[in-house]
């Protein structure tokens, strides 16, 4: 009886996954605006000096990307099925897979893939080209992702994304005792965005450079050219309160995976 109970709930499983797998990520437009970047708080040197960055229109999406589509993922590449529950953002996830994942995402969704991928699992080779004239999902780069998490163009420049309390728009080690939380449960952005401070750390497109800001473009900045780790953003709900905040920067080696650590998609708005 109990062989043929765990036989039931592991079809329904799969039924519920397969359902939710099939349907496109939900996004919202973010309108192209400036704004101005980083701080000049001299606690984190990193996020210095403040300064002003001019962003396309992109489209992002309204919750950090689930288990869901990244179980389906796994299982068309044949990869083992990866650790995570149904209905939960993604965590556990490496920058390597999580690009690899939005070319599978666009190619159900109908786009085009954004990314050249070049890659030997034998000898554990990865590098990827980003194409930000294609409309399929990639990583935002780390001004978007600010600029989103600020609330874009309807900005009232908010501490963190979506309100000056945490309390109010974030899961911080404040408020959720290590507790898995379901994607828009607290109070969205100005741009109707969830959970872009705290619940889960996200990953950027961009390398990191300690002091990038003080030579960045001014105009969609990709990041610098070279380096060995890749931009995390948001912070998590084992963060204390100045860690999630919408500036704060952090930093991980691309094939590193995290408990804490997903990622959210973007496209660009071609149309």
């Amino acid at each position: 009886m109990k062989k043929k109970v765990v036989l039931i709930v592991a079809i329904l499983q799969i039924l519920i996954s397969c359902s939710s797998a099939q349907k496109a990520i939900r996004t919202v437009v973010v309108e192209s605006g400036s704004f101005i970047m980083g701080s000049n708080d001299k606690t984190f040197p990193d996020e210095n000096p403040a300064h002003s960055i001019t962003v396309n229109a992109f489209y992002m999406s309204q919750y950090e990307i689930l288990y869901d589509d990244y179980w389906a993922f796994c299982k068309a590449a044949g990869y083992p099925e990866p650790s995570g529950k149904f209905g939960y953002p993604v965590t556990n996830i490496s920058w390597e897979h999580a690009v690899m994942l939005c070319n599978w995402l666009s190619g159900r969704d109908g786009f085009d893939h954004a990314y050249t991928i070049d890659r030997d699992d034998k000898k554990k080779y990865f590098s990827a080209t980003c194409d930000l004239t294609k409309n399929g999902y990639r990583l935002p780069t780390e001004a978007e992702w600010e600029y989103a998490a600020r609330g874009g163009h309807r900005s009232k420049n908010s501490k963190f994304s979506g309100s000056n309390s945490p309390y109010f728009s974030a899961w911080f080690v404040e408020n959720s005792p290590n507790i898995d939380k379901k994607p828009g449960e607290m109070r969205p952005n100005e741009v109707g965005i969830y959970d872009m401070s705290g619940n889960i750390e996200e990953w950027c497109w961009d390398i990191y450079d300690e002091k990038y800001y003080a030579k960045s473009e001014k105009i969609n900045p990709k990041g610098p050219k070279s380096g060995t780790s890749r931009v995390v953003r948001g912070g998590s709900r084992r963060n204390k309160m100045e860690y999630i905040g919408v500036t704060r920067r952090q930093f991980k080696a691309p094939t590193e995976r995290d408990m804490y650590l997903g990622f959210r998609a973007v496209r660009t708005k071609t149309d």
